[in-house]
């Protein structure tokens, strides 16, 4: 199973608890979001929608705003107290 695949699913499965995911960003530190998978207000902007799969957006909690990360660069996942750990993907 894919890094994609746990993570979708355990958005999926967690309804309206709180997630939190722990990553790499693409300069090399660590980022840690927090968000509600059932938060679905709109995106506002003029960005682009991405086409990968891997990328997943979401708004952090904490800032209230959208981000995004790249399931390939997830370290851990957590949600309803239990925490998956996971491998980076090339």
């Amino acid at each position: 199973m894919t890094n994609h695949q746990r993570i979708a699913h355990i958005i999926k499965t967690a309804g309206s608890s709180f997630v939190s995911v722990r990553f790499i960003k693409k300069d090399g530190s660590e980022r840690q979001l927090t968000f509600n998978p059932a938060d679905h207000n709109d995106i506002k902007g003029t960005g682009n929608p991405s086409t990968d799969p891997n990328i997943f957006r979401i708004r952090d909690i904490k800032l209230g705003q959208w981000r995004s990360f790249d399931a390939r660069r997830c370290v851990s996942i957590k949600c309803d107290g239990t925490t998956t750990n996971l491998t980076q993907e090339a």
